[in-house]
């Protein structure tokens, strides 16, 4: 078996109360929903595992690697196959959409300098977003236009880790488009590895959907949403059955 996109492993969130450790993986292209109450610990999660905070205690290995102990080019390039989304979305406010989305093709040298307008434009349309947001300042946008155009950002280096911790709202840059939707058609096929700390009722979700079920900091039940219906725990139970699976 080829090793996990994601594994922690004894991994203690440097929180207070002190959380019990625990372990976790997460396979290529697998689609994982972090519930639990807002202090659950699923943020800090999300953000030890992009290497934004260290845990207590622990480890976390990225593409079978630990990232603490590649050289600092290596760790670079890792975390280069890492999308993230963050409640504040990182976009440059005076620059327009599409220098914002621009940056992350030039730094990753995804395309050639002349062909990088092309790449931006072709890929927003994949996603089936207005072109003319392009053209818009990203400080001028909406909180909702800004919090899409911070997940495209994420998307457009075609991650092999895609990690949500922002509330993603309903609808999409395009009317009648919704974002249950645009993960089914968009985000899935890329077959990415794909950790939401946003919520099941943001996402698509079904039997087939892993939820990581997180309590004080530390994990409460792991399986699929199917298994995790008839766990002997209330509390699991009753988020199996708000996956609207």
């Amino acid at each position: 078996m080829a090793d996990p996109q994601v594994r922690v492993v004894g991994l203690t969130l440097d929180l207070h109360p002190v959380p019990e450790p625990f372990d976790f993986e997460a396979q290529a292209g697998e689609v994982w929903m972090l519930v639990g109450a807002v202090t659950s610990g699923r943020g800090e999660l999300i953000r030890v595992i992009a290497g934004l905070d260290r845990p207590r205690a622990g480890r976390v290995e990225l593409f079978g690697a630990d990232p603490e102990r590649l050289s600092r080019r290596a760790s670079v390039q890792l975390r280069s196959r890492i999308g993230v989304v963050l409640e504040q979305t990182g976009l440059v406010p005076a620059w327009s959409v599409f220098e914002n989305l621009a940056l992350l093709i030039k730094y990753h040298r995804l395309a050639p300098d002349r062909a990088v307008e092309d790449h931006v434009v072709k890929f927003v349309e994949a996603c089936k977003a207005p072109i003319a947001i392009l053209s818009r300042l990203a400080c001028d946008l909406s909180p909702l236009e800004s919090r899409w155009v911070g997940l495209l950002r994420a998307l457009i280096i075609r991650p092999r880790l895609l990690l949500v911790s922002a509330y993603l709202p309903q609808e999409t840059l395009t009317a009648g488009y919704d974002v249950r939707t645009f993960f089914e058609d968009i985000v899935v096929p890329m077959n990415m590895t794909i950790l939401v700390d946003a919520g099941p009722k943001a996402l698509p979700m079904g039997p087939d959907t892993r939820l990581l079920v997180m309590d004080q900091g530390t994990v409460r039940a792991v399986g699929l949403v199917s298994d995790l219906a008839e766990h002997p725990d209330p509390q699991v139970r009753h988020y199996a059955g708000s996956s609207h699976a």
